[in-house]
């Protein structure tokens, strides 16, 4: 198994923690959340939340990359996955962190989880014609 590719979702990872930690000091307690596509904001949530997200996109790094340690021809695909997951967080932290005003990380969520989505089956067929 290649482990150097599995830098990507790592930094991935790294890169929502570090927007995070850069913006923190300037947050408030109490953030604005479920922005729609104007930029309005539609509920709350305290600014700790933001900090769960780097924590669930390692969790499913390590989650992947244990399947993929038990499953070899499952591992580009679940590179793919782990990678589009922690995307979808990074975008997420970003339209909190943006309070709304860039909505193309909004556009971005539903893409991301899609094309990660594609590539994973197919790696997963891909590795079952090689193997078939």
């Amino acid at each position: 198994m290649n482990k150097r590719v599995w830098f990507i979702p790592i930094l991935i990872v790294a890169l929502n923690a570090l927007a995070i930690i850069l913006k923190w000091s300037s947050l408030p307690d109490i953030l604005p959340a479920h922005y729609d596509l104007e930029g309005n904001a539609g509920g709350t949530m305290p600014r700790n939340i933001l900090l769960i997200y780097p924590f669930i996109g390692a969790v499913i790094c390590l989650i992947t990359y244990a399947i993929a340690r038990i499953k070899h021809k499952l591992q580009s695909g679940l590179i793919i996955l782990s990678s589009g997951m922690g995307l979808i967080l990074f975008s997420s932290a970003m339209v909190t962190l943006t309070s709304g005003t860039m909505p193309i990380f909004m556009l971005a969520e539903p893409v991301i989880l899609l094309v990660a989505v594609i590539g994973f089956v197919t790696c997963i067929v891909k590795s079952r014609k090689k193997s078939g």
